[in-house]
Formats: structure tokens, sequence, C-alpha cells
């Protein structure tokens, strides 16, 4: 009687994280999850019908892990600064998974879809006296500069020095923070 297959759904998605993780989604197939799982790719094509089902839970484990990263960032108690931050320490840290998602876009993801939501944005209204409707705009322009720093950090065009880049975000957030307070 032949064995049993102990390949799970769970082990598949895992390798092929990790080796987008590594090598990036490029790489991503069932030869080379297979070889990092230790077995052929039959277990893969048992459990997956093809492998654009198997990379959209790759691509949605990668959102997961990323998203939890970034609002898991807690440096200055101010959360709109601090999801910047941690979306720019993901650049540093993963850089791959970052280029891949949010550079390269294998996801085919809006702005919107990953500006603050609605907790960040309700905190940052108390925080600098705004009212929420009045954010949209604030918020999409600081994620675009933090994006900028990001991507210039995930491709080493520029040092990842934490300070500079607190202080870089902070300066600009302040300053756009008041130009939208003179607009009320």
């Amino acid at each position: 009687m032949p064995k049993t297959s102990t390949i799970t759904k769970e082990m598949i998605i895992d390798a092929a994280f990790e080796i987008v993780k590594t090598e990036g989604f490029i790489a991503l197939s069932a030869r080379n999850a297979a070889k990092k799982m230790g077995c052929s790719t039959q277990p893969i094509y048992w459990i997956y019908e093809n492998m654009e089902v198997l990379k959209q839970d790759v691509i949605s484990h990668m959102t997961i892990f990323l998203n939890h990263q970034i609002h898991s960032y807690k440096k200055t108690g101010k959360p709109f600064l601090d999801v910047g931050l941690g979306y720019i320490h993901v650049a540093f840290t993963e850089p791959i998974l970052f280029k891949s998602i949010y550079v390269d876009n294998i996801y085919n993801i809006k702005l919107k879809d990953i500006l603050p939501n609605a907790a960040v944005i309700e905190a940052m209204s108390k925080e600098l006296d705004i009212p929420e409707n009045k954010l949209q705009d604030l918020a999409s322009k600081s994620w675009i500069f933090a994006h900028g720093l990001a991507s210039l950090v995930a491709a080493e065009m520029i040092e990842y020095d934490e300070e500079k880049i607190e202080q870089l975000l902070y300066s600009f957030f302040e300053d756009i923070s008041k130009k939208t307070n003179q607009i009320q």
C-alpha cells in the first residue's frame, strides 16, 4: 500500500512564500516549491488545480504578512506616522516582498487599497483636529511621499536611517497638515 501524502496546503503556501520572500515572485513554480519541501510536484497538483490558484494564495499570504508587519510597527505613538514608518521599515526588512506587492504590483492594488484604515484615520483626525472628510487628501499625499521613500529604501537608492526617515516623514506630515488646516 502506498504511503499517503503528508503535504498540506499550508506547507505548500509556506514553501512558496519562502521562495518569493528570498528569490522574488518570478521564482515561484511548482518545481521550486516541491524542491523546497523535498517532494515531487505531484502533491502540489493534487491540492492545487493550477499554479494561478497557488499564486493567488501566496499573494494573499504575502499581503497579510506585510500588513501585519506594517501595522504592528509602533515607534512614535502617532498612528499615521507609525504606519508610514512601518511601511518604510518593511521596504528595508523585506525588500523583495515589498517590491513584489507595492512596486511590481502583482496584486493589481490601487492607492485606495493601501491607505490607512478607518481606525488610523479616526485617530489622526483627533490628533490633528481635522475632520475625517478632510483627511483623504492628506492621507493620499502623505502615503505617496511614504511610498516614494519606501521604494527608494527597497531599491537601496538611499540608506535606511530610521531617525532621518522619521524626521522626513514627520516634517512632511506636519507641512501637509498645516496646509490642510488652512483650507478648513
